[in-house]
């Protein structure tokens, strides 16, 4: 018998939940797709709320040479457009294809930026076996669609919580930490 496995992602503001066998989703809308497809998929839904900034698009036009497209930027609100799936969700047939082309490239970097830094951000996540009935709770991190877990299972959400406040602040002052050596030195 195949063990089925319910994983919940936390820490995420939206519900994200799934069930698979350790291989390959098992419940819809991800039946058949690998694990690693599927925390990847999710990870860009979540990252998802994306927004491109007029003066990075005009730059990016400026480096393309393309200097008709960045003065269209000053024209079109571009915090009003949206992108699912990769595709522009309202009409903007006026503005023309380079300039769409152009906004697709920055929103992908955009994007590509947001889900590394979800990926790189402690959460907290949660597994349940239904063979085995076990529950478990933990801190984690997901790297190119691989769940890492960072810490033993907790019996609570809120003994979770406590330990993710913690480790979050560790990682804090390790990142201040070489900023704090530059000043002593000087």
């Amino acid at each position: 018998m195949i063990a089925l496995i319910t994983e919940r992602w936390l820490s995420s503001k939206r519900a994200t939940e799934f069930v698979h066998d350790g291989q390959v989703g098992v419940s819809e809308p991800v039946k058949g797709q690998p694990l690693s497809k599927i925390r990847k998929q999710l990870a860009e839904e979540v990252a998802s709320s994306v927004e491109v900034k007029p003066l990075v698009l005009r730059q990016y036009f400026l480096q393309q040479g393309n200097v008709a497209d960045a003065n269209r930027v000053e024209q079109v609100d571009v915090t009003t457009i949206r992108v699912k799936g990769g595709l522009i969700t309202n009409e903007l047939s006026f503005i023309g294809a380079s300039f769409l082309e152009g906004f697709l490239s920055v929103y992908g970097i955009e994007l590509e930026r947001a889900v590394r830094r979800y990926e790189e951000k402690l959460q907290l996540f949660e597994t349940l076996d239904h063979e085995r009935k076990q529950r478990a709770i933990f801190i984690g991190r997901l790297k190119h669609g691989e769940l890492e877990q960072l810490s033993p299972s907790f019996e609570t959400e809120q003994q979770a919580k406590i330990q993710l406040e913690a480790m979050k602040q560790v990682e804090k002052e390790r990142a201040l930490a070489p900023s704090l050596e530059v000043e002593r030195d000087e």
